[in-house]
């Protein structure tokens, strides 16, 4: 047994090598962040993932059905000159469509294989399934593996409450067998303070009971009353997940997918700059992060005065100076323009400026270099600028705090369209 994971990396390279290698559409993870906006300029990832294996447990990954035939295929004339064989009667296939029910896969027409059918049962896209004890879902809902959490205190709390221990007793087993049970469950998954506070508040029901306190008793007095310690489940999954991500940031391996996890994130958030580098709170409040590890993880810590070094990135200009506007408009504003902002590749106020860096441009201009449309109202966001970052509402000059150094604002070749006529920027 103390070689067995040695003999599975000896016995499987082969197919494993095979399948990176010669397997056709495999899935390509692809990220685009902004490096700089004059001219635009993006870094930009591209990281195919054929299968994900462990031991014995593996995940076949393509962009097509063709493609899952082509791994089918590899892999059953594999089990074939190996004498083994794999129980089909598992195989099940989540898929970003949605096909029928059940799906049958053609292989290739091989001496080696015997079967060249395999119907396949079609999970739903919101549907929740495992892969090493860890639970993943397409659609990006954590609703299931909150469920989960929230199931195993649930049980914990009703075979303890009966029992007769005392709060040591309960405290010892919250902290020894509950939270690394939990920790384990929610790898994939980073809630926020106030969730896990929800998730494990049965327990703490529990010890206020055996430690003879009043159930109103608040938390922070039931750490201080208690003359043992109870562990902050918060500070615990924060830790695990920051422990995780640095091993990823730090490990040569692991390279290529950790530029690809900065680089996609900062695309998303439509960054001008690394997400280590940034106030994130802007984005706090977006739904779809909620549940981001990676977002949440770089959110959290910075609430901790925790800093992230992320050595394998190369350095990158500063844009500060071209003063981002995530930094300059109130969040309200932000919150309901910075998908517009990232469609128009717009992310600093030195975009919006005349060469010169002084002037503010106007709308119109912006229609007429066709970098918006030119139909349709100006947006709040835009007014706000107007009436709040220029000396007079007659005139388009700047407030001096919001000049901005020539060498960070756009060129006028680079500004203008040089097909467009008769056409140069006169501030009012």
């Amino acid at each position: 047994e103390i070689i067995s994971p040695l003999l599975w990396v000896i016995y499987l390279d082969p197919l494993l090598t095979v399948l990176n290698q010669e397997a056709r559409d495999p899935f390509i993870l692809k990220s685009s962040a902004l490096l700089n906006y004059s001219p635009l300029e993006f870094e930009q990832h591209s990281l195919p993932i054929s299968h994900l294996t462990f031991m014995d447990d593996s995940t076949l990954i393509a962009s097509s059905k063709s493609g899952i035939e082509d791994r089918l295929s590899i892999t059953a004339e594999f089990y074939t000159l190996n004498n083994t064989q794999a129980n089909s009667a598992k195989y099940v296939l989540l898929s970003s469509s949605s096909p029928s029910s059940k799906i049958t896969f053609d292989l290739s027409p091989s001496p080696l294989i015997s079967d060249i059918s395999f119907p396949f049962p079609f999970l739903p896209l919101n549907t929740s399934f495992r892969f090493l004890g860890v639970w993943f879902s397409l659609s990006a809902s954590s609703d299931f593996v909150l469920k989960q959490a929230r199931s195993m205190v649930k049980d914990m709390a009703a075979l303890l409450g009966p029992k007769k221990l005392l709060a040591q007793h309960v405290a010892y087993l919250y902290n020894a067998v509950l939270l690394p049970r939990l920790e384990f469950r929610l790898q994939t998954t980073l809630f926020s303070e106030s969730t896990i506070q929800s998730i494990v508040n049965l327990m703490f029901s529990v010890l206020r009971r055996k430690a003879g306190l009043a159930a109103t008793t608040p938390l922070a007095l039931l750490f201080l009353k208690l003359p043992f310690s109870i562990q902050n489940a918060f500070y615990r999954f924060l830790s695990s997940h920051i422990a995780s991500w640095q091993k990823i940031f730090t490990h040569p391996d692991f390279k290529d997918f950790a530029l690809y996890a900065i680089s996609y994130l900062q695309g998303y958030l439509g960054a001008e700059s690394c997400p280590t580098t940034i106030n994130l709170e802007p984005w706090s409040q977006v739904v779809s992060l909620r549940t981001h590890t990676l977002f949440n993880s770089f959110l959290f810590s910075s609430r901790f005065n925790i800093t992230w070094s992320l050595s394998f990135r190369p350095p990158r200009r500063d844009l500060q100076p071209a003063l981002p506007l995530r930094s300059i408009l109130p969040h309200s504003i932000f919150q309901s323009s910075w998908k517009l902002w990232k469609n128009l590749n717009i992310f600093v106020l030195a975009q919006l400026v005349s060469p010169c860096g002084r002037y503010l441009m106007n709308w119109f201009d912006f229609q007429h270099l066709c970098i918006v449309r030119k139909k349709g109202r100006i947006p709040t966001w835009f007014n706000f600028i107007k009436n709040n970052f220029l000396s007079s509402s007659s005139s388009s000059l700047l407030l001096s705090s919001y000049f901005i150094n020539p060498s960070f604002t756009l060129a006028s070749p680079c500004l203008l369209d040089d097909s467009t006529k008769d056409y140069s920027f006169y501030p009012q």
